[in-house]
Parts: C-alpha cells; structure tokens; sequence
C-alpha cells in the first residue's frame, strides 16, 4: 500500500477566515512528491448546518418535543433552556425557511454591511436550532461554548462521547477516505473537542493507523501539548511556516528535494463567507523568500491581505514596499501613531483599511500628548479617506481602571473619527509571555497558581500595581462598551468574523430612513411587518429567559430551584432583533386587524367613536416603532 496522508481542517473556525497557511502546506507537500490530501471538514460543517433540507429535518424532528412543552402545566429548571430554544425556533421556522438559502449566498459575495449582519442572524437562527438537541453547548460563528474546558485533559475525554457534544455523528458520518496516517490542523482552541472527537473515531476505525497534530495553535496557545501530547497521537507539531510541516513529514519519510509552495492549492475559495480571497498575514514571512517570490506574480484582482499581528508604523511600511501592487490593510499595535505623511505613503503602497489596537493610555504616560497623537492619526486618515476600525483591550496591566474608563470616555466624545468598533477585548495573561515571564516590568503584582484539574490552563487570573484585578474585567467591560457602541456603524457584532477586520462597504442605516415624519391620513394603508411575529405563547418568554445561564466551559451549571408555571401572555417578537416584547390584548386586537394591509380609516371604523383617539396614537407609536408599516414601503423595510 502506497503511503498516503489525509489531512483534516476540523470543525468549529470562522467560516470566512480562508486557511492559506494550511494550503500552502499541503501545495509544499504535494510538490515535495508526497501524497497528500486535505479534507475540510470544517466547511463541510458549516454545509451540514446551513443545508436547507437538514433544517427542514430538524425542525420536523422537534415539533413533538415542543408540542409536548408547550402543554405542560410548568417547566422543570433544568428544561427551561431547552423549551426556551424550542419557542424561538418555532417563532423564527417560516423567516429561517423562507431566507436561509440567500442569506448564506449574501455572505460569500456581499460587502454590503448591512446586508451581511441581516444574513447572519438568520444563520445565527439555523446555528442555535442545530445546537438545540445538544443544550447546554452554545455554538456560534466563531466559537464553541460545551460543558467541557479545553484546558484540561480529563475534561476533553470526557467531551468525546457526551450527548452534548454536537460534532460526534457529524464527524463520525465524514470519516471515509482511507491513509497510512492522519494529520489534524488546528489554529484555535475552538478545535480541541473537534479534534479529540475526530482523533478518538479514527482510531477507533483504523486502530493501527498514526495520527499526529499540526498547526499555529502549537507555536503559541497550545505549546504545552508539544511537551505533553496526549497518548494517543504520534506527536503535535508547531507550524508558521511550510517549511515548519515539510520538515515534520521528513522525519518519517524521505523528502529528496522539498519545495515551498504558497497558494489556494485545492482550497474551494468560493465555500468561505467572504467576497475576497482574503489572506491573513504572518510578520515573519516578511523575510521569506519563497513568499516574496510568489508575490511577484500577477494578482488576482479578488485578493487582499491583511497583516492581522499588532503591527508598528515602522513594519506596516516595510511591508508597504512588499504589497503595493495589491490591496491590504493591517493591525496598529496600540501604542504606535501615524502622522499625515505616513498615511499618504501607506496609501500609494495600497492600504485600504487600518484596523486600531486600543488599550488606554499607560500609567507612566503623558495623556494630553498621547490624545493629540490619536486625534492626528485619525484626522490623517480621514483626509485619505482610508477607514479606520478598533479592537478596544480592558485591563493592560501598565495602564489603571480609573485611567480606562477616562479613555473610554475621551473615545466616546470622538466617535465622529471611526468608522467602526469591532471588538471590545478582555486582556489576557497566557503563560510563557513577555507578561508572564517578567511581571515585574509590567506591573503585576500577584498571578494566581495553576488549577490542578487544569493541565493544559492557558489563562492565569493575576493583579496588578495599578488596581487591576482580573477577576472583575468582564462586569467593568460590560459597564463601558455601551459608551462607545454605536449599532448605525454595526459596532461589536454578536458574532466577530475574520471578514469584519478588513474593509466592508456601510450603506444607509434604517436608523436614518426612521426620523421622516409619520403620515397618518386615513387613506395610508399599514400592515403588520414581516419581521414581527404576533403571538400568544403558553409561556412569559421573560420567565423563560430568566432560567437560561451562558455556558461557561468546565463549569457545572446550577439551576433555579423554581420552575416556569404555565401564563398565557401576548407578545411581539421581532425576528431582526431577537427581541419580545409583551403585549395587552387590546394592542393585539388591533394588530392582528393589520395582519393584511389596511387603511387606517377602515381600522378605525372596526372600534367605538371614542377609542378612535387611542386608537389612531397607538397606531403612530406601533409604526414608529416599525412593527406597522405602510404597504407601499414593505419591500424596502424588510
């Protein structure tokens, strides 16, 4: 039998996020004369999920168990997650339907902002009904929330054949190509379950065959499972560079003549939510020759880089002189600043976006210079018309709570500078760090001991000079990121994509067509929208959501001892929002007398003379809120 490798990309990573590192291993490999294949399981993952059919499927499957709920007398509290996933399927199955299939297509070819966060949601939808059999795990575009920590061994095991492991059939049902051994690329700690769920069904098929782990993941979060790889592998192997994966197959095979190779290779470029080739950029391959050299050919005119690692003004101009032939953008580490001349010099070069990374002003600082310095940086860009995007980090250890919250404050007074926040990050301390292995330097006081049931912990609790505490980062961020979130931009999106770091197009927002005066003439005919859903629910959806906790890996829930009793209530439920909103039944009445267009002279006449009053202001405030809407303007609002 010829020797053959299988190569996998397992589930769960940002579905626009192209793996070209990966690729580009396997165009080396095969051009080193070895035969290789990759499977991408993890788009075959997001197929799976967003199959129109299987969605169909799954909510046929579910209908018992929610017809079932929605009769019972009460929910136990150990239910009332599930029965509050099951009522919002039910309410979303017609939109989800009707709008899954475009909504997928929208986000492989649209720039269009707006139109990609109204896709995600209805991709979020089909997510959390997939997810539902397998509650408590929480899944999302980008991360996967299980009861199980991925920084602990025993607590991966334990993952594998649990019913809330929602990755087993999938993968079990993918495993049909035979190899003389197996190779699991991992670039997040996402992954972990995944791959020890795909390493543990291989091996149960083909006991005797070797499988090893490779990827980015090992050079830096995972670098402790190179030491102490788990026994049923052959090795883990830390991978940057092609170089790094050609040199670890060598090892078990002659390689006469290796040669790196970049590029797609056999990568379905059109499977990944994004309307560009996008490739995510590592620093030291600034000094690669092999890359340099396939640069120099033609460029498609799809493609764009992005310089994701912090980045100084001083590097971004080096790899000017490297990308000025194509279009790219890069990653500002926060304590650089770009004066008028480097911004024009940076756009002749063809950037086209400048992603911000903020932490506050340092302790040891001067702050009225470091303000000037950011408001220059932002006045360049403007005047370049090159966009400008945040990744906002609490809790840097040289700067102080009192110092964060001023800078937040000094950021909401500019927000007329940004064109869009993206992320608002916790600061965390990884071991082995420039942070970890000189704290003194950095200011932190006290770092807390390794968990002992945690042998693969990656974050460490720690305090600082300063008065950080980690431990209440997360209640400070959620004080302080409604000061700089603006929902016009789409600030902070639920689910964060490797395609929100590069430049998208903003058009219009519905906030600004909103402010035009309500004409209220008796001839205008209104209409229920068709993103609000009129019901009546055999549950208060508030009592439900009170019972539902976030999933927190490696942490036991603990339930209310109160259960959800049966209280019919009338609600509204807007499907572009995800949000109820509790009802009288006379607002009801009125409504479900719009559920067809209808003047709002004829509405009137369907109640007493002396509630017309109320009735025509209930009708303002009802399409002001955008829940009736005139009928000529239906297409263009929903």
């Amino acid at each position: 039998m010829s020797q053959s490798i299988n190569v996998v990309y397992p589930p769960l990573r940002d579905p626009s996020e192209i793996p070209f590192l990966l690729s580009s291993c396997i165009a080396s490999a095969r051009s080193s004369g070895i035969d290789i294949h990759l499977l991408d399981f993890n788009q075959n993952f997001w197929e799976y999920v967003l199959d129109l059919e299987e969605v169909k499927s799954r909510y046929k499957t579910l209908e018992g168990d929610w017809n079932y709920w929605s009769e019972q007398q009460e929910i136990p509290p150990n239910k009332i997650e599930y029965v509050y996933g099951l009522l919002k399927a039910f309410l979303r199955r017609e939109h989800v339907e009707n709008k899954l299939v475009e909504a997928v297509k929208m986000m492989k070819s649209s720039e269009d902002l707006n139109k990609r966060e109204e896709a995600r949601t209805v991709i979020r939808y089909a997510l959390e009904l997939f997810q539902l059999p397998y509650t408590p795990t929480q899944l999302a575009l980008n991360d996967a929330n299980l009861m199980f920590s991925t920084e602990s061994t025993e607590q991966l095991y334990k993952s594998i054949e649990h019913p809330s492991n929602p990755f087993y059939h999938f993968l079990m049902s993918m495993i049909e190509e035979s190899a003389t051994e197996w190779i699991i690329w991992v670039e997040a700690d996402q992954q972990l379950i995944p791959t020890y769920t795909l390493t543990y069904l291989i091996h149960k098929k083909y006991p005797n065959i070797n499988i090893s782990w490779a990827g980015p993941f090992f050079a830096e979060f995972g670098a402790n499972l190179i030491t102490r790889p788990p026994s049923f592998i052959d090795k883990v192997v830390a991978v940057t560079h092609p170089n790094d994966f050609i040199q670890s197959l060598s090892s078990v095979r002659r390689i006469n003549n290796p040669v790196i190779k970049w590029g797609y290779d056999d990568l379905k470029i059109s499977d990944y939510w994004t309307p560009y080739d996008d490739i995510r950029l590592r620093k030291e391959w600034i000094n690669d020759l092999s890359f340099c050299a396939w640069l120099t050919g033609e460029p498609s005119p799809t493609i764009r880089f992005y310089l994701y690692q912090p980045t100084t003004a001083i590097d971004a101009l080096k790899w000017g002189e490297i990308l000025e032939r194509f279009r790219w953008g890069f990653y500002l580490k926060f304590d650089q600043f770009l004066s008028g001349d480097d911004i024009d010099l940076l756009k002749s070069k063809g950037v086209e976006w400048i992603h911000w990374e903020l932490k506050g002003w340092l302790a040891t600082d001067s702050v009225d210079v470091v303000k000037e310095n950011m408001l220059q940086t932002w006045r360049a860009c403007k005047e370049a018309n090159i966009p400008v995007y945040h990744s906002i980090v609490l809790g840097y250890p040289l700067s102080s709570p009192e110092d964060f919250r001023a800078f937040i404050t000094f950021l909401s007074d500019h927000q007329e500078w940004v064109d869009r926040n993206i992320r608002f990050k916790l600061f965390r301390l990884y071991e082995n760090s420039p942070f970890w292995n000189r704290p003194k330097d950095y200011g932190i006081t006290w770092i807390s001991e390794q968990k002992p049931s945690m042998d693969l912990q990656r974050g460490f609790p720690f305090r600082t000079y300063t008065g950080w505490d980690s431990e209440h980062f997360y209640t400070l961020a959620t004080s302080l990121v409604s000061q700089v979130q603006r929902k016009t931009r789409k600030d902070f999106p639920r689910d964060v994509l490797a395609v929100d770091d590069t430049k998208l197009y903003l058009s219009n927002t519905k906030e600004e067509e909103d402010v035009q005066e309500i004409n209220m003439d008796d001839h205008i005919k209104v209409v229920l929208s068709s993103k609000i859903q009129n019901v009546t629910l055999p549950f208060s959806p508030t009592d439900l959501e009170k019972g539902v906790q976030l999933t927190v890996p490696g942490q036991e829930k603990t339930y209310s001892s109160d259960p959800v009793i049966q209280k019919e209530v009338n609600v509204l439920y807007d499907l572009e929002k995800d949000r109820f909103i509790l009802i009288n039944s006379a607002v009801s009445t009125v409504l479900r007398t719009c559920d067809h267009a209808i003047e709002i002279g004829d509405l009137l006449k369907r109640f007493p003379k002396k509630q017309h009053a109320s009735v025509r202001q209930l009708v303002k405030k009802l399409r002001q809120g955008g829940i009736l809407i005139e009928q000529a303007r239906r297409t263009i609002s929903t």
